[in-house]
């Protein structure tokens, strides 16, 4: 009996989940939109992914109403919608998220992918 109930109790706490995403964003106004789309640089750390690319976004956006959602093994990064005053961003995401993503689709439809890179 204190085996099955050692047994149960093993198994309910291991199935627990622990999934998680933790995001920051830093904002930069460049100037005024245009269609040069400059590649994504990706900086891998002990505390998750930095991701540094340009985006058109409202001119007045303040970097705190945009979310990141999990689908599958990739994550959304959902910015708000642009009205006709737009401007260039350089955005500075940091993401730091459990179980692994592989991809990272943003909101224009840009998708990243994530290639691990040796540490050492």
């Amino acid at each position: 009996m204190k085996l099955i109930i050692t047994t149960l109790l093993i198994l309910s706490l291991s199935s627990c989940s622990n999934s998680f995403i933790n995001k920051k964003l830093q904002i930069e106004k460049i100037g005024a939109c245009n269609n040069d789309v400059l590649p994504t640089k990706m900086i891998s750390n002990i505390n998750g992914e930095r991701y540094e690319f340009n985006y058109c976004l409202d001119e007045n956006f303040d970097g705190t109403n945009f979310t990141v959602v999990r689908s599958g093994d990739s994550l959304l990064v959902q910015f708000p919608a642009t009205t006709k005053n737009t401007a260039l961003f350089k955005l500075t995401l940091d993401i730091d998220a459990k179980p692994a993503y592989h991809h990272i689709k943003l909101g224009n439809g840009q998708t990243i992918e994530v290639v691990p890179t040796d540490k050492f």
